[in-house]
């Protein structure tokens, strides 16, 4: 029983921990994503903070939260945010 209880705390807690926090700079596309300079993709998670970045389409902003990868791709859970220029 502690096994199979310990197996399943790191297996939920895996996800969390490979997170890593950090600050992008790019621009929001129409397909609820950031790019930033050097062409990386960013999915922007659906949350609430996440849900207003998507809406500024065409906008360069800065988001600082946590990217986890999943199958290739990177989903940013956005914490904060503002936009930096036009």
């Amino acid at each position: 029983m502690g096994l199979c209880f310990t197996f399943l705390v790191a297996l939920l807690a895996g996800p969390a921990i490979s997170a890593e926090r950090m600050t992008i700079v790019g621009t929001v596309n129409d397909d609820y994503q950031i790019v930033t300079a050097d062409e990386k993709v960013y999915e922007v998670a659906e949350t609430v903070k996440g849900d207003e970045v998507v809406e500024l389409v065409g906008k360069k902003v800065k988001v600082t939260g946590t990217v986890e990868e999943s199958e290739g791709t990177k989903i940013f859970t956005v914490m904060a945010y503002e936009v930096v220029g036009d």
